[in-house]
């Protein structure tokens, strides 16, 4: 499936309004046969949610999802200002 301009926004604003996901920060970059998903989550998970909400909406649209996890943990040790 070829992505227009049309297909790239209604994608981003699934991202943006669809309360599953709500991801302002995932950017949709169209490739040769569908779109790629480039960003930052907070865990697999929340990734795979994002894959899933897109897949469902579009399932004719060949998505790559190329979204990194952040990992976010505590500092091992306590910083002294």
């Amino acid at each position: 499936m070829n992505v227009d301009a049309y297909t790239e926004g209604q994608v981003q604003q699934l991202l943006a309004e669809d309360p599953r996901v709500a991801e302002l920060g995932i950017r949709v970059v169209p490739v040769d046969d569908g779109i790629v998903l480039m960003g930052e989550v907070e865990c697999a998970e929340r990734c795979a949610q994002i894959e899933a909400v897109i897949r469902e909406a579009f399932p004719d649209l060949k998505v790559r999802c190329d979204v990194g996890v952040t990992r976010v943990t505590e500092p091992d040790e306590v910083e002294r200002i």
